[in-house]
C-alpha cells in the first residue's frame, strides 16, 4: 500500500467526484481509477460505492478515510511544526470557547501542541458565554454560531452532529421508542432558556414536538452526569458521548443534530507565528478525529 494512493484516495473521497479529483491532482481519470482499484485490492475491500453519479464511500471507505485523514494530519503536523519551530514560536495564546468544546475536546487534546512548541504558552477559557476578538478576550475563538461581523479571519473548523442520548439503565425501564413522541413523558435535561447565550443550544424542539426539560441547568457537564445517573434523556455532542460506553443513542436514525464550529481571529492578530501555529495545530487535531465529531454511523 503506497502513500501516493493514499492521497488519491482522499481527494476522490473529498470530492466526491473523478473529474473534480482528477483536476485538482493534475491526474487523467484512467489514472486515478487504477490507483483507487490497487488500493482497493490491497486492503482487500471495496472502498466506493459506484452506482450513484456521485462516488459514496463504503463502511471500509469511512474506515479508511478516518484513518488516511490521521496519517496526513500528522504529516502536515510534524512538517509545519519544524517549520514554525525555526521561527521561534513563543509567547501565550488565549483560547474562548464553550463549556462542552472546550473542557469535554480540546482540554485534553491541548498539551500536545504544548509539548510541539517547548516555548509556548496556552490559556483555556471554556464558559458558557461569547467572547469579544476587538477587546482581546481571547487570541482565538471557537463558536457554534458563525460570526458575521468584525474585523476578523474565520474559518470552518468542522462539522458536529447531536443525539439523544440515555443509559442502558435507563432504556431498560421503557419500551423501545418508535418517534420521539413515546419519549414526551420521560424525564428531561436541558439548558435553563433565560442563561442562553446562543440560541443553538436551544435543542429540544423535534419538528412539531416541543420538549419542556423540568430539569435545567446551564452546564453541559451537568446535563451528561445526569444522564450518566440513569435517571433522564438530554441532547450530547457525539464527541463527548464517544468517550462514556454507557450512553445509548436513542431513535440514532430518525432524530439527529447537526451543526458547525467556527474558529475565528482579530486581523491584528492573523500573522502572528504564534497563534497561527495553534490554529493549524487544532485545525489538524480535529482533523483528524473528524470521526469523532462526525462519525459514518452511531
Amino acid at each position: 500500500m503506497e502513500w501516493s494512493d493514499i492521497r488519491v484516495f482522499l481527494q476522490v473521497a473529498r470530492s466526491g467526484r473523478m473529474a473534480e479529483a482528477s483536476r485538482l491532482l493534475r491526474m487523467d481519470d484512467s489514472t486515478i481509477s487504477r490507483r483507487i482499484a490497487r488500493l482497493e485490492r490491497d486492503a482487500g475491500v471495496v472502498l466506493f460505492d459506484r452506482a450513484a453519479k456521485r462516488l459514496n464511500l463504503t463502511e471500509e471507505g469511512c474506515k479508511l478515510l478516518a484513518a488516511a485523514e490521521k496519517m496526513e494530519a500528522i504529516v502536515i503536523r510534524d512538517v509545519q511544526a519544524l517549520a514554525e519551530r525555526r521561527q521561534g514560536i513563543s509567547g501565550k495564546v488565549r483560547i474562548g470557547t464553550s463549556e462542552g468544546f472546550g473542557s469535554h475536546y480540546l482540554a485534553q487534546r491541548l498539551p500536545t501542541i504544548l509539548h510541539q512548541y517547548p516555548e509556548l504558552e496556552i490559556e483555556l477559557v471554556a464558559v458558557q458565554r461569547t467572547y469579544s476578538l476587538g477587546m482581546r478576550e481571547a487570541d482565538i475563538v471557537i463558536t457554534m454560531d458563525r460570526p458575521n461581523s468584525g474585523d476578523i479571519r474565520l474559518r470552518k473548523l468542522c462539522d458536529s452532529r447531536l443525539h439523544i442520548y440515555a443509559s442502558a439503565e435507563f432504556l431498560a425501564r421503557r419500551p423501545a421508542p418508535l418517534s420521539i413522541a413515546d419519549l414526551t413523558d420521560a424525564l428531561w435535561c436541558g439548558y435553563i432558556q433565560e442563561l442562553l447565550f446562543t440560541e443553538i443550544l436551544d435543542m429540544l424542539t423535534f419538528g412539531d414536538t416541543v420538549i419542556m426539560p423540568r430539569y435545567r441547568t446551564n452546564s453541559l457537564t451537568a446535563q451528561l452526569a445526569a444522564v450518566l445517573g440513569g435517571e433522564a434523556l438530554t441532547v450530547l455532542p457525539t464527541y463527548l458521548a464517544a468517550h462514556y460506553p454507557a450512553l445509548q443513542p436513542v431513535l440514532a436514525q430518525s432524530v439527529r443534530i447537526d451543526m458547525s464550529y467556527w474558529m475565528s481571529v482579530h486581523n491584528d492578530l492573523a500573522r502572528s507565528p504564534r497563534v497561527r501555529a495553534v490554529m493549524n495545530a487544532i485545525e489538524q487535531l480535529v482533523a483528524s478525529e473528524r470521526h469523532l465529531c462526525w462519525p459514518a454511523s452511531v
